[in-house]
């Protein structure tokens, strides 16, 4: 069963860049359901730990470049990149 993650991070070097984060994450294969729901905040579901998933997102970023991963079961929010309703269902058992 895949669980629910938020991925956020800050790119301090010169690669990756964000079109490069982008499809790294995008490259998660169609096992994941992602999404942006901020500039550099990710909403992911997957069906790895939190520890495979940073330890496949660390395999592009630079050692300035931060990372953090957070395994979630609920959230709330006003207003998201990602299609509120698709959000949404992500959550729903």
């Amino acid at each position: 069963m895949a669980n629910n993650y938020i991925v956020t991070y800050d790119l301090d070097s010169p690669r990756p860049t964000h079109a490069e984060m982008d499809k790294h994450l995008e490259a998660l294969g169609p096992s994941s359901l992602r999404g942006r729901v901020l500039e550099t905040v990710w909403f992911v579901k997957f069906p790895g730990t939190e520890i495979q998933l940073r330890n496949y997102i660390a395999q592009i970023l630079d050692r300035e470049d931060l990372l953090l991963v957070v395994k979630t079961d609920r959230s709330a929010w006003t207003k998201l990149l990602v299609d509120d309703a698709q959000f949404k269902t992500a959550f729903e058992a």
